[in-house]
């Protein structure tokens, strides 16, 4: 398999990284038991996120996309907060353990590299990211301070991605354990799935290339290292 290149590697260590972090905080919240307010599903999969070791949360951050969401998907909210205007719409139900102090160095970091990796890597970002090919554009004109901004005001919208699916989270746990890495790597093809579900279905346009005459799209192979599923952009003209 070729190497990718090694910005698309960085961006996935950076993936690993608050992959790490942001499981370890739901572990914590399983084990403090945190209510998952309007999430009542999530009562079967707390218990075993509770027991989850440093191997599992380790084994489990390899996803190669970042397993935290902060309305990355919603280019209205983002065009809202980035006008610093109210947003009307009601909360919608998520786990409390992510909207506490603990949380807002976590969130701080996530955004922050969510924005560096939009300003330099825009397609890769919103496959690392998850973020909505509008939600890149824009997150990539904020300011750190508008994003320092976003964290203080708007904590309470950074959750776990896909928290309204909790069989993925219990397969996820469930290969964490497990020391077959195709099992792991079987997850990890099921999260892309999610995430090009979630991408096919987002609102804009690829980003035209300077140099082409025709448009760019962006597709995903996935490969293994050291167990590990990989993203490899490439530029694809459209037929």
């Amino acid at each position: 398999m070729r190497e990718p290149p090694s910005s698309v590697r960085l961006l996935q260590a950076t993936a690993r990284r608050l992959n790490e972090r942001g499981l370890a905080l739901l572990t914590k919240a399983a084990q403090a038991n945190y209510c998952a307010e309007g999430l009542g599903w999530w009562k079967e999969v707390f218990p075993l996120w509770a027991c989850a070791s440093e191997t599992i949360v380790g084994r489990a951050a390899r996803c190669p996309m970042v397993l935290l969401d902060f309305n990355f998907q919603r280019v209205t909210w983002w065009s809202r907060v980035i006008n610093a205007q109210p947003c009307a719409e009601p909360r919608q139900p998520r786990l409390n353990a992510f909207h506490t102090d603990e949380a807002i160095p976590l969130a701080r970091d996530l955004l922050l590299e969510a924005w560096s990796a939009a300003r330099a890597e825009s397609h890769v970002a919103s496959l690392v990211f998850g973020m909505a090919p509008g939600v890149t554009a824009l997150i990539a004109h904020f300011s750190p301070r508008d994003l320092d901004r976003v964290v203080v005001q708007e904590i309470q919208e950074m959750r776990p991605r896909w928290e309204n699916r909790p069989m993925f989270w219990r397969e996820l746990f469930h290969a964490a354990t497990q020391m077959d890495e195709e099992i792991l790597a079987n997850v990890h093809l099921h999260c892309l799935q999610l995430l090009g579900g979630e991408l096919a279905s987002s609102p804009g346009k690829p980003v035209a290339s300077a140099t082409a005459a025709k448009g760019l799209a962006i597709e995903v192979s996935v490969g293994e290292s050291d167990g590990e599923a990989l993203i490899e952009p490439r530029s694809l003209e459209f037929r």
